[in-house]
């Protein structure tokens, strides 16, 4: 498996193009999420077929306006099959849903179908949903670079064969698959030093930075752990309001300060804080998640509910930030039994798993138990 000291360079089929700024594909990629951010359009391509689209959430009326009128009418609102299914917009068998819209039809209105609307989901216009019937890997690739920007999953866009146009980002499928699977050759260790934790005086901090994306990774080294031995380890997802903040809507600054703690009493090991707040989706997403669970949904559907998957994260960071330190048998602190089982797929030894219990409150017991019933954690009730 490779290091990420540098040593070692990974092979890609792009290497013969490399330019002065690296590999011209993974800059496309870099290129068009950050496009979309700014509420720009990009074209993604698939051979001869076309996809242009623009983030619901970013796009500005200039650009939408000129949108509706290069498509002569064809301009769709493209959304997940779990935004469609959760909002009553299409069946659940309905796969990436595309209500089609002409220029008479505000745009404030295809954002509200696109999650912007207020936490109570109505239809603010009578526009028809329908399957989307044409390539839906364009579609799923957008959804993709979306959801790597942090935005919302729901796009403004039209098929049309591929063309030239100077001011569109343009990038193809293969490229954006390509991309998503080197983020082990895209991480590179940035700066660290000793910090004297509250529970854990002797810790050292080095922060990884991934060059393909946004996340910015911690890897806290707590004690003298012995890398060649089983090393305690925690894998943290970034979360503000709880680790910050102290909210009580969830677990998280408990079981992160449990498990500094707890490591430390062990000896020393590891703890992994990654930048994937709320399972990946994002703190905008994550604050409006949590405004549709004000309504009644839980934690899961809530999720759903703006189109994303019930858990949007990966730990492909985790394992290579691992094999970085040299660790590869571990003890690990958790209640997900998806992070155990991902870790094993990517090389990791997981010998053992310590359980890491919270306590309930009324403010999460709700979003405890959705994580217990319907995530599959094995989180004890504290409450009981």
């Amino acid at each position: 498996m490779k290091r990420l000291n540098g040593n070692k360079t990974g092979v890609n089929r792009h290497e013969h193009t490399l330019g002065i700024n690296g590999d011209p594909a993974a800059l496309e990629v870099d290129r068009a999420v950050g496009e979309l951010r700014r509420g720009r359009a990009i074209q993604i391509v698939d051979g001869h077929a076309s996809l242009l689209v623009a983030a619901v959430e970013t796009i500005q009326p200039p650009l939408f306006d000129r949108l509706v009128a290069a498509a002569g009418g064809k301009t769709a609102l493209l959304l997940t099959h779990e935004r469609a299914e959760a909002t009553g917009l299409a069946s659940a068998n309905a796969g990436i849903v595309a209500i089609r819209f002409n220029g008479a039809t505000q745009l404030e209105a295809l954002r509200s179908l696109g999650g912007l609307s207020s936490p109570l989901f109505t239809n603010p216009v009578t526009l028809e949903a329908a399957p989307f019937s044409g390539s839906a890997e364009l579609v799923a690739a957008g959804f993709q670079l979306a959801k790597a920007g942090r935005l919302l999953p729901a796009l403004i866009g039209f098929e049309r064969e591929s063309f030239t146009d100077s001011s569109l980002v343009t990038v193809a499928v293969a490229d954006i698959e390509h991309n998503a699977g080197f983020v082990r050759h895209t991480l590179k260790r940035t700066s660290q030093s000793r910090v004297p934790l509250a529970d854990a005086e002797e810790s050292r901090i080095a922060l990884f930075r991934d060059e393909h994306g946004l996340g910015e990774h911690v890897a806290v080294v707590i004690g003298n752990p012995d890398f060649a031995g089983i090393v305690p380890v925690r894998l943290h997802s970034a979360c503000l309001t709880g680790d910050l903040l102290g909210s009580l809507r969830c677990d998280c600054g408990e079981q992160l300060r449990t498990a500094v703690g707890r490591i430390a009493e062990l000896g020393g090991g590891v703890l992994l804080y990654l930048d994937q707040e709320g399972r990946g989706i994002g703190l905008a997403n994550k604050l409006r998640a949590y405004a549709i669970q004000d309504t009644g949904l839980d934690t899961v559907d809530a999720d759903r509910h703006l189109g994303f998957h019930a858990d949007e994260r990966n730990y492909d960071v985790a394992a290579a930030l691992l094999e970085e330190l040299g660790v590869s048998r571990i003890t690990l602190l958790t209640n997900n039994p998806q992070k155990i089982s991902a870790l094993r797929e990517h090389g990791i030894e997981v010998v053992g798993r310590l359980p890491l219990v919270a306590t309930t409150n009324s403010h999460n017991e709700r979003y405890l138990r959705a994580k217990r019933e319907r995530a599959g954690h094995l989180v004890e009730d504290s409450s009981s």
